[in-house]
């Protein structure tokens, strides 16, 4: 069960709103049979941990007297969300992919001891783990332009011997957003369409996934002797081209949306806590509040 808390975490007061709570299990049912009616995203075993209920008050004294962002509007509210733990198979743990990124006293991550544990090489065990998380995302964005905030506190991982068998999303209804304005959406999932500049859209891989997530994924196992990085960028590519080929009734969408442009823009996710430490983006307009400063190199470019 997860409730509304008056604490400033990450750029926000950690409320729950009422008003998004009404939409909250329509968007996770909407997700949930999209996925399952998906050749694609069924194939690679993705799930998600729906939100099934939601309850919220709504003072409307205090709707009156504040902005749709005040924190006194999201004081009293519930959401109710399933448990991973009867999905799993015998044989089968979970872990959040944050934990990919622990490393020890001595210097060891758990990615690499995962790697050890699964008797699979490096590059083996690695294609496995972005099936499981990575694929999912790259046809969500070009099939759906859906996007998500697949962050490692958002992504939990099924392991079976130390290898990724299949990932779970969770954090759906407030985290998701489907970035083509004219998509025909239920009236209730609505909330979840944005408008996204063209030349940004793809920050959504190119910053969460490639900038905030495997660039640390890939130095640890580097530093490790486990995989250098140049094999790490080589595995993600390949793995994004097998994507692109079986897919052909995408191409137009690939060449539209490069993942192998030359570089990607540098968006700056700590000025957007420094420049307001209680309201970091506009969930609305999530693009409208980016910091961007120069570019960087895209990783996947030289492949």
């Amino acid at each position: 069960m997860k409730t509304a808390l008056s604490v400033l975490n990450m750029g926000f007061m950690r409320g729950l709103s009422a008003a998004y709570m009404e939409a909250t299990p329509a968007i996770n049912d909407w997700l949930a049979q999209l996925i399952d009616g998906d050749p694609v995203l069924r194939s690679t075993g993705l799930t998600v941990i729906r939100e099934r209920a939601a309850v919220g008050y709504r003072h409307l004294e205090y709707e009156r007297a504040t902005d749709r962002h005040s924190p006194y509007r999201k004081m009293l509210a519930a959401l109710w969300r399933e448990s991973p733990v009867p999905s799993l198979r015998d044989g089968e743990t979970l872990a959040t992919m944050a934990s990919l990124l622990h490393v020890d006293h001595r210097g060891a991550s758990l990615a690499g001891a995962l790697i050890e544990r699964s008797g699979l090489t490096p590059t083996a065990w690695l294609r496995r783990y972005l099936r499981a998380y990575y694929v999912p995302l790259l046809h969500s964005f070009y099939a759906y332009d859906l996007v998500f905030m697949p962050h490692g506190e958002n992504v939990v991982l099924v392991l079976e011997d130390g290898a990724v068998r299949r990932a779970v999303f969770k954090d759906i209804a407030e985290e998701i957003a489907v970035m083509d304005p004219d998509a025909d959406l239920p009236p209730q999932v609505r909330r979840i369409r944005v408008e996204v500049p063209e030349d940004m859209k793809l920050l959504s891989i190119f910053t969460d996934v490639f900038d905030c997530f495997f660039r640390f994924l890939a130095a640890h196992l580097a530093e490790e002797g486990v995989l250098a990085e140049d094999g790490f960028w080589r595995t993600v590519a390949e793995v994004t081209r097998a994507y692109q080929e079986a897919n052909p009734q995408l191409a137009d969408r690939f060449r539209r949306y490069d993942m192998f442009a030359p570089e990607f823009a540098l968006s700056c996710l700590n000025r957007l806590q420094l420049r307001d430490n209680r309201q970091m983006v506009d969930l609305a307009d999530p693009s409208g509040a980016l910091q961007l400063a120069g570019t960087l190199r895209n990783p996947l470019a030289g492949f």
